[in-house]
């Protein structure tokens, strides 16, 4: 069994190899881009045809929420500019015959170079959760628009490339509505939908981390970090009430030196309801619950 080091180090010789890394988002006061199952199955294909075109722009994971996108990938900044500007004149063509009116002159992507091994991870984990703390219906594990669900999760893999096609040269074409897209080539479609596992790199985003028990650990304590990278990217991020709870009672112990938030004077709850609502962006019913505040 490799030592803590040694599986360290071979995380960071994959970081080194990899290149330049960036996280790419669109601005998420955007207009509703994906209104059911359909369309957003539609912008995984797009997603995917996209990738396949820029075979030197590796994919390490994304997620397609209802109004906008999280790409976290390895490549030359140009070309990944690129890759984008694909995505999104084939979004807006797609979108645009199925009679939805769309201003896409704002749909500018941010990006953002990931200078770091530990800030790499941060990313592909905020991204991996991006899509179960908007639906809670699911888990970084079951959410279906994006590379999340795949992650250290052999099962799953083994189950879609049992049961993966071809997708159709006519499907690329009228997904993109472009007819070089059917000339791309190794896309699969899996319950009629683009097969992440065919144009996202999910093995090497998997050796960025020592191994699944870091990966999980991490997807389960990263609050304080994705609050700094929605800051980042002025995106609003959603906490479930466990994870507000967890915060309320590391913030009584590190700055208030109680046990719990019923021993925190009235004075100390209205500055911590403050600081939930702020910096990490709980609901005022997470708040009231939490800190028997009456709303008023």
């Amino acid at each position: 069994m490799k030592s803590f080091g040694e599986k360290e180090r071979a995380c960071e010789l994959m970081f080194i190899k990899l290149g330049e890394c960036w996280h790419l988002w669109t601005p998420e006061g955007f207009d509703i881009i994906f209104d059911n199952e359909k369309e957003y199955g539609d912008g995984m294909g797009i997603i995917g045809v996209c990738a396949r075109m820029y075979p030197d722009v590796v994919i390490l994971t994304f997620e397609l929420m209802s109004n906008h996108l999280h790409i976290c990938a390895a490549g030359s900044e140009t070309r990944i500019r690129e890759m984008f500007g694909y995505i999104r004149m084939f979004l807006e063509r797609h979108m645009k015959s199925l009679g939805k009116v769309i201003g896409w002159n704002r749909f500018e992507p941010g990006l953002r170079q990931l200078a770091t091994l530990d800030d790499l991870r941060n990313v592909i984990i905020y991204d991996n959760r991006n899509g179960y703390l908007v639906h809670p219906e699911h888990t970084p594990f079951s959410y279906p628009w994006g590379a999340n669900r795949y992650f250290f999760n052999d099962d799953a893999k083994e189950i879609v490339q049992r049961n993966s096609r071809k997708m159709p040269v006519i499907m690329k074409r009228n997904l993109c509505h472009f007819r070089d897209a059917g000339k791309v080539e190794g896309l699969m479609l899996y319950n009629g939908y683009a097969s992440p596992l065919s144009f996202c790199r999910i093995d090497i985003a998997e050796q960025l981390f020592r191994d699944a028990s870091h990966y999980f650990y991490k997807l389960g304590k990263s609050i304080e970090t994705n609050a700094r990278i929605a800051k980042e990217i002025q995106e609003s991020i959603f906490y479930t009430d466990d994870e507000i709870n967890d915060v309320i009672y590391r913030i009584c112990r590190e700055r208030y030196n109680v046990k719990s938030p019923s021993l925190l004077n009235s004075n100390a709850k209205i500055e911590m309801a403050k600081m939930l609502r702020y910096d990490y962006n709980a609901s005022a019913a997470q708040i009231e619950r939490r800190l028997r505040l009456d709303g008023k």
